[in-house]
């Protein structure tokens, strides 16, 4: 397998002989990361040519070639190109190829966000026209977490929780396991753990580390509550799918009840016990 310095000498090697490429910074610089993964971004001034596979035969043999910007072009503006590429021997290279404007847009206007998965450091390594400011970002500012809700968002985050779980109950009913799978790891999940990241800043009081895609949860939550979050996870059987049930409305009833505490709301456990008695009937 190459090491971090062969990577990283090829792929200058290569941008020095494009002379379509003026520019590139090293991005996702990640020290804590276990396997062999390089993020790149290509300045360049002629973009159309890297619709194209260019890539090919530059850095080895290649076993994957994964074209992000064409699955999902609203994760990748201002016309940019992602060659995302998997190597025999081991090594993960992704490329982001973009206008010096476009990249520049993405450099100066990036803002936090909770739930991030494309990392936000930068290297600069080369710069043939020295047309780039100063870039250096060596510490990730994204997966840090800290905000109150208001009343209002509370409560409309709480109303969507209870719409979201009665479709998963009705498509586990159905027995339409796909579908139940679908809103329980997504539409459930995602307000789950929205959910928990205002719990956990509130109970820190100061912003909390949640890691790319909440991946510090472990970490932080209390061991309990983890142990119960994991049997949010079910099997695709439906006994265990109403184990799952029963786990995410405990979990979501003590951390929302305690949020609001903190904050000085009212969690409507009406509306909680009246949800639960419209799922019993409809079981």
């Amino acid at each position: 397998m190459r090491n971090e310095k062969e990577v990283i000498e090829n792929v200058l090697k290569i941008a020095e002989e494009d002379e379509a490429v003026r520019a590139v910074i090293r991005t996702n610089l990640l020290p804590k990361r276990k396997y062999d993964y390089y993020n790149f971004c290509f300045v360049v001034n002629e973009i159309v040519k890297y619709d194209g596979d260019v890539f090919e035969s530059c850095f080895g043999e290649r076993i994957l070639l994964y074209r992000g910007d064409r699955n999902y072009p609203e994760l990748f503006p201002g016309n940019t190109k992602a060659h995302l590429m998997v190597f025999r021997d081991g090594i993960t290279i992704a490329i982001n190829v973009m206008e010096k404007d476009a990249f520049l847009e993405k450099y100066q206007g990036e803002q936090d966000h909770e739930n991030v998965w494309i990392g936000d450091t930068y290297q600069k390594l080369l710069d043939k026209d020295e047309l780039l400011p100063e870039i250096e970002r060596l510490e990730e500012k994204q997966v840090w977490f800290a905000q109150t809700p208001s009343d209002a968002e509370f409560q409309e985050t709480c109303n969507e929780f209870w719409w979201v779980v009665k479709s998963f109950v009705e498509y586990a009913l159905r027995k339409e396991i796909p579908s139940a799978m679908f809103y329980l790891n997504v539409a459930v999940r995602d307000l789950l753990n929205k959910m928990i990241r205002w719990y956990l800043f509130l109970q820190a009081g100061q912003p909390v580390n949640m890691g790319i895609l909440d991946s510090n949860m472990e970490k932080l939550l209390d061991v309990k509550l983890f142990a119960l979050y994991k049997k949010t996870y079910p099997t695709a059987e439906y006994a265990s799918i109403r184990e799952a049930f029963d786990a995410v409305v405990e979990l979501w009833s003590a951390i929302s009840t305690d949020v609001a505490a903190h904050c000085g709301y009212m969690y409507d456990k009406d509306t909680e016990k009246n949800m639960l008695d419209f799922i019993s009937n409809l079981r």
